[in-house]
């Protein structure tokens, strides 16, 4: 079983690419919705914020529908579907983020991207570039090339 983190802004974009990664498997996979903010560095941000709760109203009913919908069509194939955000400035916080995770893979549309939900969002993809996780462009994957492209990438692990 693998897991795949994908960097949304909570669209159907995100939903796509899942979809893409998820119809050549041929293993069980997890799916790991997430946004990056960066911490605010004010004390006063800090204490009085309630952007977390906040940030968890910019996913919409439709996203999580379509998550209920996308694991229901994946033949079994997905285990579960997680949303979560990562808040931070160090890239040793966000490779923690992705341990925890227990990160395989990283996809995403390039040309899509990630867009920002406001202004504490990051940049996502120049962050998670960095990271040392394998990153699969689906843009760049037709579904019956995603092992060679996997391979190609030098991790061919991921599809079994």
């Amino acid at each position: 079983m693998k897991t795949i983190l994908i960097p949304t802004n909570f669209t159907n974009d995100s939903i796509e690419v899942a979809e893409t990664i998820v119809a050549d498997a041929n293993e069980n996979v997890n799916l790991v919705f997430t946004h990056l903010f960066h911490v605010a560095d004010d004390i006063q941000d800090l204490l009085f914020s309630g952007s977390r709760e906040r940030e968890h109203e910019l996913i919409s009913k439709d996203f999580k529908e379509a998550c209920n919908i996308l694991k229901e069509n994946s033949d079994e194939k997905i285990t579960t579907i997680k949303i979560d955000f990562f808040y931070g400035n160090k890239l040793a916080s966000l490779k923690n983020f992705l341990e925890y995770h227990e990160v395989d893979f990283i996809a995403y549309s390039g040309s899509r991207g990630v867009p920002k939900l406001n202004k504490n969002s990051l940049d996502a993809l120049p962050v998670l570039k960095k990271c040392g996780i394998p990153l699969v462009d689906t843009d760049l994957i037709s579904i019956d090339s995603l092992s060679e492209a996997s391979s190609v990438m030098g991790d061919a692990r991921w599809l079994g």
